[in-house]
């Protein structure tokens, strides 16, 4: 499909201001991870009755991840991936084995899709 435009907000403050300029403009946000395709939920579709332009944010630089709590528990932004986000959990913590990341690794999904269309969504408080 078209997009009117892709926007690649680096800060979550970017990301607001975009998100809130691409409503007022009355246009179609679709939020976009790392173009894996898992999900086919970033890709414009043309073929709705829906006519308004399409707004494609790209969370690609925001990739920002870090450990909490002693290493309890990471923050991480939407942009960042499940393999990106497994080799600093190794370095942060040599001894500690990471949990389910299975084959999806090899892809490097964002985790915000892991999130809220994978198993990883049922260990993370969402909202």
């Amino acid at each position: 499909g078209l997009a009117l435009c892709i926007v690649q907000p680096g800060t979550v403050r970017e990301a607001v201001d975009c998100l809130k300029q691409i409503v007022e403009a009355g246009c179609v946000v679709l939020p976009q991870g790392s173009n894996t395709g898992l999900t086919g939920g970033s890709v414009p579709r043309n073929d709705t009755p829906d006519t308004r332009p399409s707004v494609v944010i790209s969370t690609k630089r925001l990739d920002t991840h870090f450990p909490i709590d002693d290493g309890h528990r990471v923050v991480c932004l939407a942009g960042c991936g499940i393999s990106t986000l497994a080799s600093s959990i190794s370095s942060w913590f040599p001894d500690r084995e990471s949990h389910s990341i299975l084959g999806s690794t090899f892809l490097n999904p964002t985790t915000a899709a892991g999130v809220a269309f994978g198993s990883g969504g049922v260990y993370v408080r969402k909202g």
